[in-house]
């Protein structure tokens, strides 16, 4: 199933950073979906926050947050269900084709 992030919050379950986002489903049911630890280290890699640090303090949930929100808002993703939890990622690159920027600019004339 598809849907489209409508708002998105940082969560610490067990002083485990989770994302977890509301996502509006095509049949316009909203549901609260994970993003798997992967995709989280890919958005927010710990490196660039904190260093080689291995704890982190909880006001940098807010910075986080602030992150997580402008890049993931209105982004349509791929839902899933796995157990008692519904877990969503972003759709995949391989229904991407780039284009020149002469076709580009033709496709918008039109």
């Amino acid at each position: 199933m598809r849907g489209t992030i409508v708002d998105v919050r940082p969560i610490l379950i067990e002083n485990r950073l989770r994302v977890v986002a509301r996502v509006l489903k095509e049949d316009r049911a909203k549901i609260d979906a994970y993003l798997p630890d992967r995709e989280v280290s890919a958005l927010v890699p710990r490196s660039v926050l904190l260093g080689q640090a291995r704890k982190a303090p909880k006001q940098i949930l807010k910075t986080v947050s602030s992150i997580i929100k402008r890049m993931v808002s209105g982004r349509p993703v791929r839902v899933w269900k796995y157990g008692d939890s519904y877990y969503f990622s972003f759709l995949s690159w391989r229904g991407v084709s780039f284009q020149s920027v002469r076709d580009a600019s033709n496709a918008s004339a039109t």
